[in-house]
């Protein structure tokens, strides 16, 4: 080991030779020996060399000052590196605590985002139930809606049906009425009568608009969902329209069987039916004698038929006559009222008796060649108050 020592210092050894004083070495009196410091190296065994280093005092002086430089500086930045460690450590402590909230915060958003993930499911459940629920609902109220159509649809063709034939009817009954107007006094003023009550009937069905601005225009399904889509009024108000047109049409028919009634007297009893089916061989009027020379006055119609063939009643009325007329044969003849009397001539066999009440249609007699005749055939006549009158504008119908 060695050891360092200035040379101004004399360290005294009693065991080693005596040496020079560092004064008695050193010049002081010499300037170039103030700028140094020397140094002495003396070593610790004895038979070691003692050495001298020179260092120049400024050196020395700026190794001292580095030296106290770098041990401020080392102290500074040991205290400075305490704080950041003792900073560092209340981070650590800081970011721990934080990371524990930061997990535990987690593990509640975690289990908040479940309960959330199970809530929203159950609320889509609910949604989904509920959708169908009302889905359901609305498919329903549309089948009742469509049965409740289809019921009030039918109800008005039905109706729409009734309407047609009761119109039909009348109709046909006017036209077989108004037919015989003509030959039928009395018929023709009822029939007047009639049409004058049958406008007014009318007006009530013009308080309510007319069928036709009822027209339903379709009818669909849309999701289930029955609607109906009509031009001036919906198919319930065209239904009622109809249910008042039917009482129309009712009333009208009402009307009408009053007066048909008024008339039925007419109607039954008028001779307006053919008494037998076939062609007119000879008409009213002057014509040739079939039987001689000449002409003669044809009180009415001939109608060839077979032997037998039935003859029937061309209206009701009262038997006046049955029995043999000279050049007639047997004969029938009766009286319908108002004047009329109808004949029925060269029958085969009569089947009637004088006072016998018989009506439209009914079998009187059988066709035959009795009396003047060259054949088997029906000789018909119609008279108005004992004159023979034309009786073709009489037979307006085939059968009763």
């Amino acid at each position: 080991m060695c050891y360092f020592m200035f040379l101004k210092h004399f360290v005294k050894d009693n065991t080693r030779p005596s040496v020079k004083r560092v004064s008695q070495l050193i010049d002081k009196r010499s300037h170039k020996q103030k700028k140094y410091i020397s140094l002495m190296v003396v070593p610790s065994y004895s038979n070691g060399k003692t050495r001298s280093i020179r260092i120049p005092r400024a050196i020395l002086h700026g190794v001292i000052m580095c030296m106290l430089v770098v041990t401020a500086v080392v102290s500074g930045l040991s205290l400075r590196a305490n704080y950041f460690r003792d900073v560092a450590y209340g981070l650590d402590a800081t970011l721990s605590e934080t990371e524990a909230e930061f997990y535990e915060f987690r593990s509640t958003a975690e289990q908040v985002q479940h309960n959330l993930i199970d809530t929203a499911s159950q609320i889509y459940s609910e949604l989904n139930e509920s959708e169908y629920r009302a889905q359901y609902a609305l498919n329903e109220q549309a089948r009742h809606h469509q049965t409740e159509l289809e019921v009030i649809l039918e109800q008005v063709e039905e109706i729409e049906r009734m309407i047609r034939e009761f119109d039909e009817e009348r109709q046909a009954v006017i036209a077989g009425l108004s037919s015989r107007a003509d030959i039928i006094p009395p018929v023709a003023g009822l029939l007047r009568d009639l049409e004058a009550s049958e406008a007014e009937l009318r007006k009530l069905s013009l308080l309510h608009a007319p069928l036709e601005e009822a027209e339903v225009v379709g009818i669909a399904l849309l999701g289930g969902v029955g609607y109906v889509a009509v031009t001036h009024c919906t198919v319930q108000e065209h239904l009622q329209l109809l249910v008042s047109e039917l009482e129309v049409q009712r009333k009208l028919m009402q009307n009408l069987e009053y007066y048909r009634e008024q008339m039925y007297e007419y109607l039954h009893n008028f001779p307006t039916l053919w008494p037998i089916v076939g062609e007119i061989s000879s008409g009213f009027g002057w014509r040739r004698n079939p039987t001689g020379v000449g002409s003669e006055h044809h009180r009415g119609v001939d109608i060839p038929a077979r032997t037998g063939t039935q003859i029937r009643a061309a209206g009701g009325g009262i038997v006046v006559y049955s029995g043999w007329r000279n050049g007639y044969g047997h004969t029938v003849m009766i009286n319908h009222g108002n004047g009329i009397v109808t004949l029925y001539a060269h029958n085969s066999r009569n089947l009637v008796t004088v006072g016998q009440h018989v009506g439209r249609g009914d079998i009187i007699a059988h066709v035959g060649s009795t009396g003047r005749t060259t054949g088997s055939h029906l000789h018909y006549e119609v008279q108005i108050n004992g004159e023979a009158v034309d009786p073709r504008p009489f037979m307006r119908e085939l059968h009763s």
